[in-house]
């Protein structure tokens, strides 16, 4: 079994460091053109080429069921065996620390409607490590902020390492 905790405070936007993030932050906040969230029609991967392995789209769904649905996820945000792929539902990820974890600050962005930077610590079987994260506001239509373009970047492919050895099998 693996333990583990994870907490986030919010960071200014403009504290961001991380290549693929400044990137990604730049062109949001070129898009965006003083809106609250940026219309999902008008999104240019293209253009934030650089950032797109560290990037998700999760939507905020009701059908097939309520909750938190992957629509894409990049190859260093994807973790099958945590159970973060595009389809999947952030509130069948795993172990149930990292799902509430995340649940609540998916959540938490998506009514906030406003980019979120921040910074997560994360202490894992008494290891301890850092990251960013950032939350862009995305929507489907004029309704609202119902989606968010997560991005961070993985701070260590050994934790992710230590924590899949320990999970049961799902």
């Amino acid at each position: 079994m693996v333990t583990g905790k994870l907490s986030a405070s919010e960071i200014p936007l403009d504290s961001v460091e991380e290549p693929a993030l400044v990137v990604l932050r730049d062109y949001w906040r070129e898009a965006v053109r003083g809106r609250p969230c940026l219309p999902s029609a008008e999104l240019r991967p293209e253009r934030f080429a650089r950032a797109l392995e560290h990037v998700a789209i999760v939507e905020r769904v009701a059908v097939p069921r309520r909750g938190h649905r992957i629509r894409l996820c990049g190859a260093d945000l994807e973790n099958k065996d945590f159970g973060l792929a595009r389809g999947a539902f952030l509130e069948d990820a795993r172990p149930d620390w990292y799902r509430d974890h995340l649940v609540d600050e998916i959540a938490r962005a998506i009514e906030r409607s406003r980019p979120v930077c921040q910074r997560v610590t994360a202490e894992i079987d008494n290891k301890s490590f850092g990251f960013t994260r950032l939350m862009l506001p995305l929507a489907r239509g004029t309704d609202g902020c119902d989606m968010l373009l997560v991005a961070s970047v993985r701070p260590s492919n050994q934790i992710v390492a230590a924590i899949r050895a320990r999970l049961p099998p799902a």
